[in-house]
Formats: structure tokens, sequence, C-alpha cells
């Protein structure tokens, strides 16, 4: 009787275990309003749920990239929601990442500032001085539109490297703008008398605040991987929600945040 006591005890938790066993994520960033249902919260950057919650999604639209630490990142949307079944949507980091090098030909410069291009704070790179010299007669400079004007900003730069900072680029007479009409900008290059279209292309700025929050996240889930998928999951999330990044500009903006060394 007493082994058979034991043996439906040991049943018993193993089921509950079963049953009540759930696994817990964490809000990364989210794109649109999507409500945990029996709460009535909205997730946001922080927020902790379980794959047992109900979400309801206020928009089609909506997404939201939440973590576990053991499982990985996930990005969730009205069509791809159910945590319990989404073993094969988890998302590999991401090793790849534009270079910075020197551009040397036209054709690099157009590869590299294309689609969506996202620069953290600041971003410095070193030029091919024999095709694009940098001085007063030869320089780049963005166009972009501010209240329907199109609006020329020479870069900064100092001997070959090229400076695109967003304090800077973002003024008009000399006073700081909220941005401009929209994220499409145009890359060109002075050259004497002559300005060479190279690109068009989006330009993302992540308010720097909100991406440092967003990154803390990850980096608190995955804070004993080493420093190459530190750096991978970082790129991949990046490059997930605001655009392609330069890889020495995630590297210093990383390593000046976040203390990040490599090993």
């Amino acid at each position: 009787m007493k082994n058979q006591f034991q043996f439906s005890l040991l049943l018993f938790i193993l089921f509950s275990c079963g049953t009540y066993a759930q696994d817990n994520y964490k809000v990364i960033k989210v794109n649109g309003t999507i409500t945990i249902k029996a709460r009535g919260t909205d997730l946001q950057t922080g927020t902790v749920f379980t794959d047992k919650d109900d979400l309801l999604f206020r928009t089609a639209e909506a997404t939201a990239a939440v973590i576990n630490p053991q499982k990985g990142r996930l990005i969730l949307t009205s069509r791809n929601h159910d945590l319990s079944a989404a073993n094969s949507n988890y998302l590999p980091p991401m090793y790849s990442m534009a270079t910075r090098g020197t551009l040397i030909s036209r054709a690099d410069l157009q590869n590299h500032f294309s689609g969506k291009y996202a620069i953290l704070e600041k971003l410095s790179m070193v030029m091919n001085k024999t095709n694009f010299p940098m001085d007063k007669d030869h320089f780049f400079f963005f166009r972009y539109a501010y209240k329907s004007e199109n609006i020329n900003k020479k870069l900064d730069f100092s001997g070959d490297t090229l400076i695109i900072d967003k304090k800077k680029l973002y003024t008009v007479d000399g006073k700081p703008i909220p941005g401009p009409d929209n994220t499409r900008i145009s890359l060109y290059y002075k050259n004497g008398p002559e300005s060479v279209l190279i690109n068009n292309f989006e330009l993302i700025f992540p308010d720097n605040e909100k991406i440092k929050q967003e990154i803390q996240v990850i980096l608190e889930a995955f804070k004993n991987r080493p420093y190459k998928e530190k750096l991978g999951e970082i790129n991949s999330y990046v490059t997930e929600f605001y655009g392609k990044v330069d890889r020495s500009n995630l590297v210093s903006w990383a390593e000046k945040n976040f203390k990040l060394k490599a090993e």
C-alpha cells in the first residue's frame, strides 16, 4: 500500500510539472500594441510573460521581439505567436555585417549605403583618398527633405576619415531639428564643380536610450555567452528591427555602452 501511494504521488508530481511547467519570455521591443489578455497590460521593453499567456494583437502589423535565455530570440506576430509550437522560429545570431574597411569605388559606396542603414550615434569610416579626396573642394554631403525643402548637409571629415554625426547632420541654419520629413536620404560626392549622386537609401538613427534598454535585455539573457555570440545577437537584432549596421560602428558602440570586450 505504501509503495502504491508513493508511486501515485510520483505520478501526480510528474503530471503537475508537465501541466504547469512554463517558459518565461522577456520583451526586447514592441512595434504596435500587444496586450497580455489576463492582465490587461501592454507589452513593452522589459515585460516578462509566459508561454501560457494569451496575447492580443491590437493590429495585424504589431510585432514583438522577445527572448528566452535557454531558447533564444524570437519575433512574435499576429500570425506566429504560439510559443509552444515556435521551436523552428528562433532566430540564430548573425555574425556577418557590413564592414568599414576602405571603400575604394563608387560601387563599394553604393553597396554599403543601401536599403535600410542604421548608425549608432556616430559613424567614422576610412575612405580611399585617391578616388575620394576630401578637402574644401571635394567632400561628401547628404540631401534630405525638411518641411518639404531639400537640405544639403556637408559631412565632416578628418584626413581620409568620413564622419557621420546625427547631432551635426540634423541642423538647419545652425539650429537642431527633430529629424527630416522621412528616412529617405541621398549621398552625394562633391567633385570640384560636379555633384555626383552615389545612392539613395534609408538612414536610421535609433534612439540611443531606447536601443540601449533593448540591447540590455539581450545581454542579460545571454550574460554567460562568449563575446562573439553576444555581438552576433546584437547585430542580428539591430539589422532586423532597424537596418544593416557597420561592424566597426557596432563594436565601438557596444564596447562604449556595455563594456563588452573581446576575449
